[in-house]
């Protein structure tokens, strides 16, 4: 078993918060009470943080925000995803083409993490920011599960026994047939989705009580409709959409970065919705293309979503996803 460090965490959990609002600065008092630790250990941690230059500290305001050695490490981190610069330039393209922030993930151990981002800060999608990470459970994870072979679904189902899909396993498979014919996804806007994902944000088990955690994930389990799928995709609809997104893929034809259009509409036409999965796909296929990957559902007729109708041999082994380090 993993043996915790709560000094530790509690370093992490600090910069996770001004990670999430870098234009924010944030006092002593403010940071002690977000949190739960005293004054004199929040002194500590930040006063540590910012001799060694992971932290500012404003003189005038009194106030710490993100410090400059991280723009080192954020460079380093980086190099470990070499198809990331290949990314950003698409990213900026579709920010200028289209007018929306346009974002950047990949998968992470089990967390997708949101690499970059670029364009204005909307007011409901100001939470995704770049370093922000997602639990890569059922049904979130379905942004890149869903572009996997059915055995490797199969087993992303059996990764995460404590989150059953078994009564969604219906609308799985219309969203798997649905993303091998277009090339990208289309996750739906409602009041429930921008909680969920409003909470989502960050969540990586920092002393999170497990009731609140179970809580988390049966409520986003029974999100069964988060995502439009091809019935619901009609000319003469309008559309409540959260984001449109498709992947880049690595040279064995895996999900590698997920690009992201971040629209956060409720009135979003066939014809826009439909310029922006095309741009975005088309992106997507230009960074697969420069990195050397080729995308395994590409220039042909993608087979039935068969998950959840035969028996799969499941090993223990995750199929996707990097080791994080």
């Amino acid at each position: 078993m993993e043996r915790r460090s709560p000094p530790t965490e509690r370093v992490i959990r600090l910069l996770d918060l001004l990670a999430r609002r870098p234009s924010e600065g944030f006092s002593l008092s403010e940071l002690s009470r977000r949190l739960d630790i005293s004054k004199a250990t929040g002194l500590g941690i930040a006063g540590a943080l910012t001799r060694a230059g992971y932290l500012a500290r404003s003189e005038e305001t009194k106030t710490y925000t993100l410090g400059p050695a991280l723009l080192g490490l954020g460079r380093a981190a980086s190099e470990a995803f070499s198809s990331l610069p290949f990314a950003r330039p698409e990213l900026r393209r579709l920010n200028r083409e289209l007018g929306l922030a346009a974002s950047v993930s990949t998968l992470a151990g089990d967390k997708i993490v949101l690499l970059d981002r670029t364009g204005p800060n909307g007011e409901l999608d100001r939470m995704l920011q770049a370093g922000q990470r997602y639990p890569y459970t059922p049904p979130s994870g379905c942004v890149l599960a869903a572009w996997l072979s059915d055995a490797e679904i199969e087993q992303w189902l059996a990764d995460y026994p404590e989150v059953s899909m078994d009564e969604s396993l219906e609308q799985l498979r219309a969203l798997v047939d649905t993303v091998r014919e277009l090339g990208y996804i289309v996750e739906r806007m409602s009041d429930l989705s921008v909680g969920a994902l409003t909470m989502l944000a960050g969540l990586d088990g920092h002393d999170i009580p497990a009731p609140a955690a179970a809580a988390i994930a049966n409520m986003v389990s029974n999100l069964a409709d988060r995502h439009y799928v091809a019935r619901h995709l009609r000319p003469s609809r309008r559309f409540a959409v959260t984001f449109v997104a498709s992947p880049s893929f690595d040279t064995e034809g895996r999900p590698d970065l997920l690009l992201g259009l971040l629209v956060f509409r409720d009135d979003v036409t066939y014809d826009e919705l439909t310029r922006y999965g095309v741009a975005v796909r088309e992106a997507a296929a230009r960074v697969t293309a420069q990195a050397g990957g080729h995308n395994p559902w590409d220039g042909q007729r993608a087979p039935k979503c068969t998950v959840g109708l035969r028996r799969t041999h499941r090993t223990t082994r995750r199929t996707t996803g990097r080791t994080a380090s």
